[in-house]
C-alpha cells in the first residue's frame, strides 16, 4: 500500500537510498579484495569499482551524493519532494541490479 505523498519522509528514503548504493558498491569492492578508505563518496566508491570493472564507468551515483550527510543533520537544504525521493529509488534499483549480476547475488535473498 502506497503512502499519500504529505506522509512520505523523502529525507529517510533518499538517505537510505545512498546508503544502499554506498554499501553495495563496497560490497563489490570487499569481493574483489579491493582497498578503499572509510568515505561516503559515491563517485569515488564507483571510480574504485571502475578500476575493477569498466562497465561501472555507465553508472549514474551523483543524484544520490547529497543524502550521505548533509540531509541527515538540520540546516539550509531544501526537503527532497516526492518525485526525487521516486528517481532515488529508481536509481538504487537500476544499480543493486546492475551489483547483483556483477557479483551473481541477489540482496532480497540475503
Amino acid at each position: 500500500m502506497a503512502l499519500p505523498p504529505e506522509e512520505v519522509v523523502t529525507t529517510a528514503v533518499c538517505f537510505h537510498c545512498q546508503q544502499f548504493v554506498e554499501k553495495a558498491l563496497k560490497a563489490f569492492l570487499v569481493f574483489h579484495s579491493a582497498d578503499f578508505p572509510r568515505t561516503h563518496n559515491l563517485e569515488y566508491l564507483k571510480e574504485l569499482c571502475a578500476r575493477i570493472d569498466a562497465d561501472f564507468t555507465s553508472l549514474d551515483v551523483e543524484p544520490l551524493e547529497l543524502y550521505a550527510v548533509e540531509i541527515r543533520y538540520p540546516g539550509d537544504y531544501p526537503i527532497p519532494m516526492v518525485e526525487e525521493a521516486a528517481e532515488c529509488l529508481k536509481i538504487t534499483e537500476v544499480i543493486r541490479e546492475f551489483i547483483e549480476q556483477k557479483l551473481g547475488v541477489s540482496f532480497e535473498s540475503v
